[in-house]
Formats: C-alpha cells, sequence, structure tokens
C-alpha cells in the first residue's frame, strides 16, 4: 500500500512549478473586471488623496463611494491607453495570476508603471518580476498608483508621478 502512494505521489510531481509554466498573454476584454476590481482592492489601501491630511490635520473624508468610482473611471481609461500583460494559468488561460499594466515612452514622458499585481498564492515565485521583465520597461521609470510591493523591485527606481494616471 505505502509503496503504491510513493508511486503515485512520484507520477504526479515534476520540476516544473506553476512558475514556469504560467502563460504570458495580452489582456483580453473579458479581463477587464478582473484587472479593475483586483487594481482597486489593492491601490485604494494606499490612497493617493489621504483622510488625514496636513498640520494640524484636516479630517474630511470624501462622501462614501466617492474614491471607488472616480478611481473606477480613471482605471477603464488608463487600460484603453496602456499595455496590460496578464500571467494566466496554463491550464485555463481565463484563471489570471497576475497583471501589469504600463506606457511606454509617450509625448516625452518616461516609461510608466501604473500597477502590477500578482495574486496572493503565487507571490513570492517570481511572477511579478517576470511581468516586469516581459513588460519591457525600462530599470528606470515613473510608477502612477505606490505600493509597499514596489519595495521588491530592488533593481529598479521608481518616481512616484500620481498625475500620470489623470486622462
Amino acid at each position: 500500500m505505502e509503496a503504491q502512494a510513493t508511486e503515485i505521489v512520484t507520477e504526479n510531481s515534476t520540476d516544473r512549478s506553476i512558475s514556469n509554466q504560467a502563460v504570458l498573454r495580452n489582456q483580453r476584454e473579458s479581463d477587464t473586471a478582473m484587472i479593475i476590481d483586483s487594481w482597486l482592492r489593492s491601490g485604494l489601501q494606499y490612497p493617493i488623496f489621504a483622510t488625514d491630511v496636513g498640520r494640524p490635520p484636516i479630517r474630511l473624508k470624501p462622501p462614501h463611494g466617492l474614491l471607488l468610482s472616480q478611481n473606477r473611471n480613471f482605471l477603464q481609461k488608463i487600460l484603453k491607453s496602456s499595455q496590460v500583460l496578464v500571467l494566466a494559468d496554463p491550464e485555463d488561460e481565463d484563471h489570471i495570476i497576475g497583471w501589469i499594466c504600463t506606457e511606454m515612452v509617450n509625448n516625452g514622458l518616461p516609461a510608466c508603471l501604473h500597477f502590477i499585481f500578482v495574486k496572493f498564492n503565487f507571490r513570492k515565485m517570481g511572477m511579478g518580476k517576470r511581468l516586469l521583465r516581459e513588460s519591457g520597461l525600462p530599470a528606470e521609470c515613473e510608477v502612477s498608483w505606490r505600493t509597499p510591493a514596489l519595495n521588491f523591485f530592488k533593481k529598479n527606481i521608481f518616481t512616484w508621478n500620481p498625475y500620470r494616471s489623470w486622462r
């Protein structure tokens, strides 16, 4: 019985992990909802407009839903004018593992990383580095949305420019 179980485990085990097999593809229309949702859920944890600003702080909160609705509008415009690459499960390309939204040098503006996202269960597997590498962004570029995840890309020099996301 133990020998049989060992054989089954050995047959199903491979040296290849999903990080090596993930399929890189361009964004599809059907990806847009997931991309916007994951961007908002991750990005709005670190909003450009903090509710406590100044000294003494001015505690004026935006009306309920305003940041969500306005940022959704921004993101829809950004996605239309940017390059979006998606990492997908090799067995089901509709299952998104991660994605990156970038803009190359445009009208004299430097290249820009708008956002990079990798699902929690696939982090620390090199997926984000692969997305950044495959996007073709130079090591020095602007970012329009900042999150602590950017700290993991030690070889890159990011300059924060929140106005790059405004359309």
